[in-house]
């Protein structure tokens, strides 16, 4: 596994295919703030985009990109595609997704440095929280069907916060769906015609291949959408949960670590 670091994504984008014909861009992004990376710098070069959720469409892309070579856009977290090159446009919190990312790669695979980690950091207390503050927001939810902003309301924390918080929780998000008017766009009427009123866990959703399609028959008010996270009622493993906060520390350590130490890219 070859690694190197960037500070610049378009530029090592461009390098990457003057080098090599077949490059993979990871454009899936997990912080909470995280910085938005413009794919309009690349326009110059030949465009390709994969995503798990839009299967059909995404064999088509990945046919023509393994065909005639280019970069293929990776809409997932990680690569599985094998290339020459991938790339990804935000620096993973843990080692396991750094090699996560590398799979697929023949020749390297190049990591964004940040400069700064507080992003990242903040992102560990997010994703991993102190489980006094965790236990807190447990004693509210346990048992219960919640949207976040019920949740927020009640335990005093802003919306954005509490929907990073609460899936240290393990909820089960569920759509409840109410089908209003039936779209005009042939696009959309495949999940339509799957689509029924009530409640559908969303990873039913995903699986059928329409996630994509739903929630634009949401935006455009084809049907109301109203999003709801089961939480277990059973009591987290407290001790559990600080053991994987101080894991968490220590594995985003270990990247920032590695990173830092990985030659430039663009000097290479």
């Amino acid at each position: 596994m070859t690694l190197y670091s960037t500070t610049d994504i378009s530029a090592s984008v461009h390098k990457a295919y003057e080098q090599f014909t077949h490059v993979v861009l990871n454009r899936k992004y997990s912080l909470h703030a995280p910085a938005l990376f413009k794919s309009d710098s690349l326009l110059d070069l030949p465009l390709f985009q994969s995503a798990s959720w839009l299967p059909s469409a995404s064999e088509k892309q990945e046919e023509s990109w393994q065909s005639n070579g280019g970069v293929l856009i990776n809409l997932d977290l990680v690569n599985y595609k094998v290339c020459d090159v991938s790339l990804a446009v935000e620096c993973p919190y843990s080692v396991h997704l750094v090699e996560k990312q590398a799979r697929g790669a023949m020749q390297y695979t190049v990591i964004p440095n940040p400069g700064s980690w507080t992003t990242h950091d903040d992102f560990v207390d997010l994703k991993f929280p102190i489980p006094d503050l965790l236990r807190e927001i447990w004693t509210v939810c346990a048992g219960k069907a919640m949207t976040n902003v019920e949740l927020a309301e009640a335990v005093g924390m802003p919306v954005a916060q509490i929907g990073f918080l609460k899936n240290a929780l393990n909820p089960k998000e569920h759509w409840y769906i109410q089908k209003r008017l039936a779209p005009e766009d042939p696009l959309l009427l495949p999940a339509w015609d799957w689509l029924v009123s009530g409640c559908l866990p969303r990873n039913e959703v995903t699986k059928a291949g329409f996630r994509h399609q739903v929630e634009v028959m949401g935006y455009s008010g084809h049907i109301d959408i109203k999003r709801m996270f089961h939480y277990p009622s059973v009591e987290p493993d407290w001790r559990k949960k600080r053991k994987e906060r101080e894991a968490a520390l220590k594995d985003l350590s270990d990247v920032r670590q590695l990173v830092e130490s990985l030659p430039d890219h663009l000097a290479s």
